[in-house]
């Protein structure tokens, strides 16, 4: 089977899907350009807030999100990724209004989890994606931990003002957001989802220590390419 054309679901954020990008990029086994997958991003910002959607119970966002999936659709796109946590609560809303996969990136993350042979995992996300459930309901037998309720208040923030935010600014949401992990550690966590794909700008597996790191951005990364090269080159 050939080469699938990728689709991205992007503009949530824009930076969040330029970073997915240049890591599918960075990890495509291609040695010249011709050797890289063919890749449509839809990069429609004017997406409805995902959390302010959820909270609401708004059909705006999943109206918009169907909208560029069918556009992607029409596009040529033969697999499509959504590089957001937190619009996944429509996952199966958006799935059954195509005609092409949606790669589910909360269930990739567990997969990794499974592999990784961690039990007990915190989580850091959007207040949206932690009241959606979505990451809850895909769990199964590993136990999710949240930060309490002052440490979600400031990993929402921070994850909020990583758009647009440089310098000394940057920093500190840095270190706000790897003082939650710490907390989430002092529980007894064996390992961290970064749960929203705007959290890996700042944080790597590097920035924790002893610790596995669950990025969601890469897993989506490595899924996609699983999906769309050849059997043979994988």
């Amino acid at each position: 089977m050939g080469e699938k054309v990728v689709g991205v679901l992007g503009g949530m954020g824009p930076e969040a899907s330029v970073l997915f990008y240049q890591r599918l990029t960075s990890r495509t086994p291609a040695r010249k350009d011709q050797e890289h997958l063919h890749v449509i991003i839809d990069s429609y910002s004017k997406v409805p807030d995902r959390t302010a959607s959820i909270l609401e119970g708004s059909r705006d966002t999943l109206d918009a999100i169907v909208a560029s999936a069918r556009r992607l659709q029409v596009a040529g796109a033969g697999v499509l990724a959504m590089p957001c946590n937190s619009a996944h609560y429509w996952y199966d809303d958006i799935s059954v209004m195509i005609d092409i996969p949606l790669i589910n990136m909360i269930e990739e993350v567990f997969n990794e989890v499974g592999r990784a042979g961690v039990t007990r995992v915190g989580l850091l996300a959007t207040t949206g994606t932690v009241t959606s459930g979505v990451y809850a309901r895909a769990a199964g037998e590993v136990e999710l931990i949240h930060p309490n309720q002052d440490g979600q208040e400031r990993v929402h923030q921070a994850i909020y003002s990583i758009k647009g935010a440089a310098g000394e600014k940057l920093l500190q949401i840095k270190r706000d957001l790897l003082s939650v992990i710490e907390q989430l550690r002092e529980e007894g966590i064996g390992g961290v989802i970064l749960g929203c794909t705007e959290i890996p700008i700042l944080i790597g597996a590097e920035d924790v220590e002893e610790m596995p790191v669950f990025d969601s951005t890469d897993i989506l990364v490595e899924a996609t390419l699983r999906e769309a090269l050849p059997a043979s080159t994988n």
